[in-house]
C-alpha cells in the first residue's frame, strides 16, 4: 500500500475508501477540519473588513497611526538599532 502521509484532503480520503475504510474514515475527519478552518477564515476575513469599513479607517491613516507610534517608540528604535548593529558586526567579522 503506497500512502502519501501529507495528502489529507477530501479526494484523497474518497479515493481511499477502496483501499482501508478507517483510514479513510480518519482522513475525512480531518479534511472536514481543514474545510471548517477555511471556512471561518473566511468569516473573520469578511468579519474584520467590515470592521474596518464601518469605522471610516483608511491606508493613509493606518500609515499615519504606524509611523506617530511605532516609529517614535523608545523600544522599537533601541530594538531596530541593536538589531543593525548586531548585523553590521556580523557582517563586519565573517570579511
Amino acid at each position: 500500500m503506497d500512502v502519501d502521509l501529507d495528502s489529507s484532503g477530501w479526494i484523497s480520503a474518497i479515493a481511499m475508501i477502496g483501499t482501508n475504510k478507517a483510514v479513510s474514515v480518519i482522513m475525512m475527519v480531518v479534511a472536514a477540519f481543514f474545510t471548517a478552518t477555511a471556512a471561518l477564515s473566511i468569516v473573520l476575513l469578511k468579519m474584520v473588513h467590515s470592521h474596518y469599513r464601518r469605522t471610516g479607517a483608511s491606508f493613509q491613516k493606518a500609515q499615519q497611526e504606524f509611523s506617530q507610534g511605532v516609529l517614535t517608540n523608545r523600544t522599537f528604535q533601541s530594538a531596530a538599532a541593536n538589531a543593525a548593529s548586531t548585523a553590521a558586526q556580523s557582517s563586519m567579522q565573517r570579511n
